[in-house]
This record gives structure tokens, C-alpha cells and sequence, in this order.
């Protein structure tokens, strides 16, 4: 077992994904207070700090102080932090949710397609037939039929590709980067970079705010989206993107939907119907088939 398809490895991915999904439930408790782009910019800041303070404590070694480090982290901060986060809540208000959560499983085929345009990676047919079945059960879980396109949501529409794009990019250009240097000081430098951005976009929300009445249940919401929806999701996407493929840290971004169905199920009491189950499997059987299909291919030409 290669060392993208290691325990830990997809231990972290499956755990991001939960983490992902409990942070989009309790995010929804904090943007119905504090506008989005300027919690995105706090939350990230908050962030920043308690990240360079983990490194500080821990002792880690600092990586060279040069434009080796710095410049590309410019670049990457704009694709993974700024542009992924602005161009998603910004998005969102201009779109349905239905629409957000369709356009959004496109990010695992953007990046497939860039790390294949690049040579990043091959292209294999248990990577494309485990994506075909990944995908397709993913739309059967986000309601396609109510899939819509009209002016109303062109500009939300295409905002949310373009948070697609970018994250893929991401992915792909960050890849070697985050190889090579400290994760916990590359991550702190992310933040750090992506607070400027984003505080400059929430500039307007700054000059306007007024502070909400903070309730026990808001204060715990912000400290899991910080806590969890962020600091440890960017360090642990971070730790993976360093031992795996860019394709396979997009690949379990469609257990996202799978993770919601079932928190819905738990808090909400939600029904889980036979299309849920179906649609889900889908999911379940194109992640593992992308994953562990070319060892299983390769041991059976051993054996051949």
C-alpha cells in the first residue's frame, strides 16, 4: 500500500470531510449574525494566530527566510484561502443552495483535469470509472432534477466555479510546495496571507458592524468553525496534499454530501430513503474504486 493509501492518510481525509460537514450546519448559526465575508476574515485571523502560536510552542524550525518561501505562498494563499473563500460565500448569496451544492462537486473533476493537463498524474480508467461513480451518486444526493439555470443565479453560479477552480489549483500547485516545507509554518503563513485578503474584501462589512448579542450556542458555533471548520481542516488538507495525490485529496471531498445526509439523520431526524442509500454506495464504491483499484489491477498482472 503506497503512502497516499495509507491508514492515517485516508484516516485524515475521511476525518476533514466530517469536520467539513459539521462546520457547514454550525456556520450557518454564525452568517445568520455576522456577515459572510467578514467572518470569513475574523475566523481566519483567529486562526492565524493560534497557528503561529502552535508553531511557536512546539518548537518548530522556520523555513528559510527567502522568496523561495514567501513568493509562492502569495499565490497559494490567493487559490486556497482568498479567492476559494470569497468567490464561494459571495457565490452562495448570488445562488441557491441547491445550485452551491451541485457546482461544488465539480472541484474533484477540476483538479483531475488539471493535475492530468499538467502530467501531474496519469490518467487511469480506475480513476475515471471511480470519479464517473462518485459523481454520479453525488448528484443523485444533491437533488440534480432541482438543478437550475437562469440570470438570477448566473453571477452566484460562476462564482461558485471559479471557488472550484481555484481550490483545484490549489491542490495541484501546492502539492510540491507543502512537501517540501514545514506544514505547521506553511499553514501559519497561509493564514496569515489570507487574513490580509480577506480583511480587505470585508472591509465594508468592517465599517458597518455591530457586534451581535453573543448567546452559549453562538459562541460554541464560532469556536468549532475556527477550531475545527478551519485551523485543524487547513492543517490536516495541508498534512494530506504533502503524502497524497491531489486527485485523491479531491476524490473525498464527495463524501461531503454523504456526511451531511447523516448528520441531518442524527440531529434533524431526517428520513433516510432508499435513494439516500443507493446514491451514497455510489459514492462509497467510486472513492475506494479510484483508490484501491490500480493496486488491485496490478496484483492481478502479478499473479497473471
Amino acid at each position: 500500500m503506497g503512502t497516499q493509501n495509507s491508514p492515517l492518510v485516508i484516516a485524515a481525509l475521511i476525518l476533514i470531510q466530517i469536520l467539513f460537514g459539521v462546520n457547514y450546519v454550525v456556520s450557518k448559526i454564525v452568517v445568520g449574525v455576522f456577515p459572510p465575508l467578514l467572518w470569513a476574515s475574523l475566523r481566519i485571523i483567529i486562526s492565524s494566530v493560534l497557528m503561529v502560536s502552535i508553531a511557536l510552542l512546539t518548537r518548530r524550525k522556520h523555513p528559510s527566510m527567502d522568496r523561495r518561501f514567501f513568493v509562492p505562498l502569495i499565490g497559494l494563499a490567493l487559490l486556497g484561502t482568498v479567492i476559494n473563500q470569497a468567490s464561494f460565500l459571495v457565490g452562495l448569496h448570488y445562488t441557491t443552495p441547491t445550485n452551491s451544492a451541485i457546482l461544488n462537486t465539480m472541484i474533484p473533476i477540476f483538479t483531475l483535469l488539471v493535475v492530468t493537463l499538467r502530467g501531474q498524474e496519469p490518467f487511469t480508467r480506475y480513476k475515471g470509472v471511480g470519479f464517473v461513480f462518485a459523481f454520479s451518486g453525488v448528484l443523485l444526493l444533491r437533488n440534480i432534477e432541482t438543478f437550475t439555470l437562469s440570470d438570477k443565479t448566473a453571477v452566484g453560479d460562476l462564482l461558485t466555479l471559479l471557488n472550484c477552480l481555484s481550490y483545484a489549483f490549489f491542490l495541484s500547485y501546492g502539492k510540491k510546495f507543502l512537501q517540501t516545507y514545514d506544514r505547521f509554518w506553511t499553514t501559519s503563513w497561509l493564514f496569515m496571507y489570507g487574513s490580509v485578503g480577506l480583511g480587505i474584501l470585508a472591509l465594508p462589512d468592517w465599517a458597518h458592524f455591530q457586534p451581535p448579542e453573543l448567546t452559549s450556542g453562538l459562541w460554541a458555533a464560532m469556536a468549532f468553525a475556527i477550531l475545527g471548520g478551519t485551523l485543524l481542516t487547513y492543517f490536516l488538507n495541508n498534512w494530506a496534499l504533502a503524502k497524497a495525490s491531489p486527485s485523491s485529496v479531491a476524490l473525498f471531498i464527495y463524501l461531503q454530501p454523504v456526511v451531511a445526509s447523516l448528520l441531518a439523520w442524527a440531529w434533524k431526524g431526517e428520513i433516510v430513503t432508499p435513494r439516500t442509500i443507493f446514491s451514497s454506495l455510489l459514492v462509497f464504491a467510486g472513492v475506494l474504486f479510484a483508490l484501491v483499484g490500480p493496486t488491485i489491477g496490478a496484483s492481478l498482472k502479478r499473479r497473471s
